[in-house]
């Protein structure tokens, strides 16, 4: 039992997963550049952007846009149309030659992939680096005061492939009371959840420019590009509203945070599958950013042969998805006849409803933010996944990890087992536990929230209800570094 919160968690293995050879991996993220112009925002703003409520009696909600992360992964520049099913003839001919096409595009995206990935693609595929910047749209939960506890806690959130960053408010609304009942050693100043550029309102904001083919470390350096380059100092942003487009911070000041990290924030990132392999590699590369990395239910795998076939079938299934539906009404019925969303916590599967969908000026549907392009062409991705597997042991012991799993077998599944699962979670072994959610798959943010947020408010206790006396998180950061040997030796039974 994992001693924190009584919940199962995997204990370490006797030895290391063996046989795995070397992928060469990218030892450092892309530069993090200004880019020299950016696509134009629409005018006027999607209307989810300008969402401004309370959220809890104690804090407020805000949607913001920040530039992503440039350059972007070079890959192809054209775009995945998916033809209407009555592009096709009627009956069985029809629905074969739609399926296959589907097939041959998901054989031609994951070939591209392969040649996007090389020193020399084939000119064939068309690869090429994009020359302007494109957006992220972040949410944004800040506290109404500032924490009276002294240096403020600040969570960073990444979701999974096909959801959006208004997927976590229903654990964050738990977790936010849980740590403003009275007594409570912590508080939490400010959350920040970011939509990857082809997902939630960085899709509708980005449109046409959204790249064919992402590359997961590319989300990963999104985080990295708001908590180096635009987000605001504590004292400038603590209990305070920030305009919608968020400045570029000074160089001098993005130098510092990327050598020392920050002067009065505790920062903590919590990445979903997509957003947690991101998460992790963001960390490797910018560990002083972090004074702690919670992956939930990462595809951080070893490496493993060509798995073409599976991908395929993926890729398929998502292109293959249903968009849109006359009214939210109509499109809540229709989820509610799939399993996946059948278990998902009634206040998730509403948020869904409410945030992924919007509505089409010209059809008088509503339409998935996510469009079934984007999300099929993330399966096309394995190379982040397996680097974050072989660098998770470079990984600064001073920043902790708390792996959240979901407590059901089918779980792992995504990853190849258990036994992967558990070789993944104890990869660094210093300065890090793990926990799983009882009842919960690989969803079990959606399926769960309540239960973990508890796990969350366990540990935020844990890590931060001692270090609010340091006299900064930079202090409390050398602190740790100069005590790893005692947190290995605690941690190692966690």
């Amino acid at each position: 039992m994992d001693p924190l919160s009584g919940r199962s968690h995997y204990p370490q293995p006797e030895g290391p997963l063996r046989g795995h050879h070397t992928i060469n991996p990218r030892r450092r993220l892309a530069p993090l550049l200004k880019p020299p112009n950016l696509i134009p925002l629409p005018n006027p703003l999607p209307a989810s952007l300008n969402r401004t409520e309370s959220f809890t009696s104690t804090h407020s909600l805000s949607v913001h846009v920040v530039p992503a992360a440039f350059p972007r992964a070079w890959g192809p520049t054209d775009r995945i149309v998916i033809p209407t099913p009555d592009s096709f003839p009627a009956g069985k001919e029809g629905k074969a030659q739609r399926v296959q096409w589907m097939k041959d595009t998901a054989e031609r995206i994951l070939w591209e992939k392969s040649e996007a990935e090389k020193v020399f693609p084939d000119l064939k595929a068309g690869i090429q680096v994009t020359e302007e910047g494109i957006w992220d749209a972040v949410l944004r939960i800040r506290r109404n005061t500032p924490a009276p506890k002294g240096t403020g806690i600040t969570l960073m959130t990444l979701h999974p492939i096909g959801f959006h960053k208004e997927l976590w408010e229903p654990a964050l609304k738990h977790l936010i009371e849980l740590t403003e009942r009275p007594g409570s050693p912590i508080n939490i100043d400010e959350i920040w959840a970011i939509d990857a550029v082809n997902h939630g309102d960085s899709a509708l904001v980005n449109g046409v420019h959204i790249p064919k083919l992402p590359d997961r470390s590319d989300y990963g350096r999104d985080l990295a590009n708001l908590l180096i380059h635009h987000l605001p100092e504590g004292r400038d942003a603590f209990g305070k509203d920030l305009p919608r487009v968020l400045a570029r911070v000074p160089e001098s000041l993005a130098a510092a945070r990327i050598a020392n990290g920050f002067t009065d924030r505790y920062v903590v990132a919590i990445g979903h599958s997509l957003g947690g392999d991101g998460t992790v590699m963001c960390g490797i590369n910018y560990p002083r950013l972090f004074s702690a990395i919670v992956p939930v239910e990462t595809t951080i795998f070893p490496p493993v042969n060509n798995r073409t076939e599976k991908k395929v079938k993926m890729i398929v299934a998502a292109l293959s998805r249903r968009s849109s539906w006359p009214s939210r009404e109509e499109a809540k019925k229709a989820f509610l006849r799939a399993p996946l969303f059948q278990a998902f916590d009634p206040a998730v599967l509403d948020a869904y409803v409410a945030h992924g969908l919007y509505d089409d000026p010209v059809t008088g549907e509503v339409r998935l933010k996510c469009p079934p392009a984007c999300e099929g062409s993330e399966y096309t991705e394995v190379r982040t996944m397996m680097e974050a597997y072989e660098l998770l042991p470079t990984l600064d012991p001073a920043v902790e990890l708390r792996w959240m799993l979901g407590g059901r077998d089918d779980a792992s599944m995504l990853v190849g087992g258990r036994h992967i699962s558990q070789a993944v979670v104890w990869r660094r072994p210093e300065n890090a536990s793990n926990v799983m959610i009882p009842g919960a798959g690989h969803l079990c943010v959606q399926e769960k929230p309540r239960e973990f947020a508890e796990d969350m408010a366990l540990f935020l206790t844990h890590k931060f209800s001692t270090l609010m006396t340091t006299s900064s998180p930079s202090a409390g950061t050398t602190n740790i570094r100069n005590s790893v040997s005692v947190q290995m030796h605690a941690h190692a039974r966690l």
